[in-house]
């Protein structure tokens, strides 16, 4: 009883624990010496690496927890395990989080960058074929999956044309994209897009033909409504948890505050 109960304690303080021994395969495998004996990347739980002949960019100077993979809560993710196969180039950038069941995989000629402050949830799928670029602050929800390629050509039977099979994807800042959303090969957003999940379907340029802080959503996604933009700010958040907790009437913001410092982290 008690060797059953020990083993179920470690089993889940390493859950939430950084995994020693994948953490220091990573840095050592993807970086060069220099950076990597700083630690740059931190994985969490359990993990598998599936390929070792890509490289890891850092896109700022090396420091301790730049990107943390794997992290989760004991509702959603917690018995998941991530997956890493990285065979072409990931770029970083500083307080990068990918959430515990995290398919990463990025082939030879791939590319993903992914900025400062982006936040990935649990069980996203990233697969690149060509390049995927999330710019900073933006947040995406659980099981969403990113495609730069379609794997697999067409014949239009009419034409007898056949059309590349890969696009890439430019993902603007401090985008919000919802769970359960899928975004192709093409996709470009521009600042501050709101994907409305669950299951919309974003597959094209969307930069002049939307504005700013819009929200979009269906399959394909259109638009819905445009001046939303998320409060991606976790102090501002909190002190309108607090204002909801006490009042019913919408909360207005003051005019000497600026809305761009009000909602970005």
């Amino acid at each position: 009883m008690l060797k059953k109960l020990l083993t179920k304690v470690i089993y889940k303080q390493s859950h939430f624990r950084p995994n020693i021994l994948k953490t220091i395969v990573v840095n050592f495998t993807f970086l060069p010496f220099k950076d990597a004996i700083k630690f740059p990347v931190i994985i969490f739980g359990p993990c598998k690496i599936n390929a070792f002949t890509g490289k890891i960019t850092l896109r700022q100077p090396a420091k301790f927890g730049m990107l943390k993979i794997g992290i989760c809560d004991p509702f959603r993710s917690y018995y998941n395990k991530s997956y890493i196969e990285l065979r072409g180039e990931l770029n970083i950038e500083n307080n990068i989080v990918l959430r515990r069941g995290i398919s990463l995989f990025i082939r030879e000629q791939g590319k993903v960058i992914l900025e400062d402050e982006v936040y990935i949830g649990d069980n996203v799928s990233i697969i690149s074929a060509d390049s995927i670029t999330i710019k900073k602050a933006t947040r995406v929800a659980n099981n969403t999956v990113f495609m730069d390629s379609d794997f697999h050509y067409t014949i239009n039977t009419n034409s007898r044309e056949i059309k590349a099979i890969n696009a890439p994807i430019v993902i603007g800042e401090n985008n919000w994209i919802g769970a359960w959303c899928t975004i192709k090969k093409g996709c470009q957003t521009p600042k501050g897009t709101v994907i409305a999940g669950p299951y919309t379907m974003a597959s094209k340029n969307y930069i002049g033909k939307i504005p700013e802080f819009s929200i979009i959503a269906g399959s394909p996604a259109k638009l819905l409504a445009e001046g939303i933009r998320r409060v991606n700010n976790i102090s501002n958040e909190i002190l309108l948890d607090n204002y909801f907790a006490n009042n019913c009437n919408n909360y207005s913001l003051p005019n000497d505050i600026e809305i761009e410092k009000f909602c970005m982290p």
